[in-house]
């Protein structure tokens, strides 16, 4: 009788041996997911079902509020509408800006004093030129211990000083510059101004009426300018600031 060979069962094939790395890895995920079963949610890192549609709805009426106070605020405050002069109000102020900039105080007072006497009808721009003014006359007053030399220089101080209405002080310093400038309109002006204020009624139609010679535009800012608000109803100022050039 012929044997049989015997044949030996093939071994089960041993699964591969993961690495401790591996291992931890898989235990840290099961932990997680059963951490988002215990929560509600389907994977970590993502909110509980029914948290998200909540702080979208939040956001939404934050944005809504939001967007009434900016409705609400406009239609408690329109905006005011421009004038046709604003574009020019603009370019006078930083004109006198420029002065500022460039430390030429007396010039830029008596630019912003322009602007606001030729345009009366921009308040926000008066009142940052008005401002604007107390600076330069603040810089001014701490230049006052420097050595006074040029026509300019005592410009300055004249201006600064008849702004604070210091008048013997004010046309001292004028009548300074206007000897080492007898030319400068700006100095007459201010010269007028001031005998204006003093109720020295020729002296300041003197000076105005030299102050137009030089620069014709002087009579249309002596129109609304206050300082000369003694001589409004004299009928020679008033001839002089309404007459034309020829």
């Amino acid at each position: 009788m012929a044997m049989k060979a015997k044949v030996k069962p093939k071994a089960a094939k041993k699964a591969p041996k993961r690495s401790a790395a591996a291992r931890k890895s898989i235990g840290l995920k099961a932990k997680a997911e059963r951490f988002a079963s215990r929560n509600g949610s389907r994977s970590p890192g993502k909110s509980p079902k029914g948290r998200a549609p909540k702080r979208k709805a939040r956001v939404e009426s934050d944005r809504t509020s939001v967007a009434s106070a900016i409705a609400g605020s406009r239609s408690n405050a329109p905006p005011r509408p421009r004038s046709k002069h604003f574009a020019n109000a603009v370019h006078a102020y930083e004109a006198a800006i420029k002065l500022m900039h460039a430390e030429d105080f007396g010039r830029a007072i008596r630019s912003f004093e322009d602007l606001i006497a030729e345009h009366p009808e921009e308040p926000e721009i008066q009142e940052r030129a008005k401002v604007l003014i107390h600076a330069c006359e603040k810089k001014l007053h701490e230049n006052e211990r420097t050595v006074l030399r040029s026509a300019d220089d005592h410009y300055n101080v004249g201006v600064a000083e008849l702004n604070r209405r210091e008048m013997a002080s004010a046309i001292q310093h004028l009548e300074h510059a206007l000897k080492l400038n007898p030319k400068a309109d700006h100095v007459l002006y201010a010269l007028a101004a001031a005998s204006a204020i003093q109720g020295d009624r020729d002296n300041a139609l003197q000076h105005l009426k030299q102050a137009i010679h030089f620069r014709p535009e002087n009579r249309f800012l002596a129109a609304r300018d206050s300082d000369f608000e003694s001589l409004k109803e004299d009928p020679d100022f008033r001839q002089l600031v309404t007459a034309t050039e020829k």
